[in-house]
């Protein structure tokens, strides 16, 4: 058996002529394997801003936030806070727009291999990305991103016509609707089922007896 003193020394020149054992981090990049869950970001051309993401995160990283500008235009939001993130990969994974692979360019969410966040500035630990909010041409309400319903739209094909809001919304988008349409009344018109309505409104409208003009 070694004396101790001597194994040590040995330990010791191993060290000074063959270098550290551990890793350079933070002069020199780890390497990390392709499936390691590091940062997910969105992906903003796939993403339709649905918000599912939101629904799934368990510890509320993701929040929707729908703003109505004073114009009558509005946007919605999709913010993401890396500071509550636990990187589970859930919000990718479970991508209304995904096919469940994590690492693939399909979905509105990518897992990266990036980890190393640290940072001064709480700036830096937060992304967000924007797009076209579509209210109720009854209430004003928001009813989803417009993305999200030329999304579904084109997932139903001809099906879509069975629902007002997205064959409408579609028929805008290419151009062979009538923006120039009549602003809504104050009560239901037969007109009103061919609008852009929130359920609650595409609701009323369907139980309204009074076919008034």
């Amino acid at each position: 058996m070694k004396k101790p003193k001597l194994r040590e020394i040995g330990e010791a020149l191993k060290a000074v002529f063959k270098g550290p054992y551990t890793t350079k981090f933070p002069f020199k990049p780890p390497e990390v394997t392709p499936e390691f869950r590091g940062k997910p970001v969105f992906v903003e051309e796939n993403c339709i801003l649905c918000g599912a993401c939101e629904n799934i995160c368990p510890v509320d990283a993701i929040e929707k936030r729908d703003i109505i500008k004073e114009d009558g235009t509005a946007i919605r939001i999709m913010f993401r806070d890396y500071a509550r993130c636990i990187w589970c990969s859930m919000c990718a994974q479970y991508c209304t727009v995904g096919d469940g692979n994590i690492f693939g360019d399909k979905a509105g969410i990518k897992i990266t291999n990036e980890f190393d966040l640290s940072t001064l500035d709480l700036s830096e630990v937060t992304e967000q990305i924007e797009g076209e909010l579509v209210l109720c041409e009854k209430c004003g309400k928001p009813i989803t991103s417009k993305k999200h319903l030329l999304y579904l739209a084109e997932k139903l094909g001809t099906r879509a016509f069975q629902n007002q809001t997205l064959f409408v919304t579609r028929m805008k988008e290419l151009g062979v609707a009538d923006e120039e349409a009549g602003k809504p009344k104050e009560f239901f018109t037969r007109e009103d089922l061919y609008r852009v309505l929130c359920p609650e409104c595409r609701r009323n409208a369907m139980m309204d007896e009074d076919w008034g003009f």
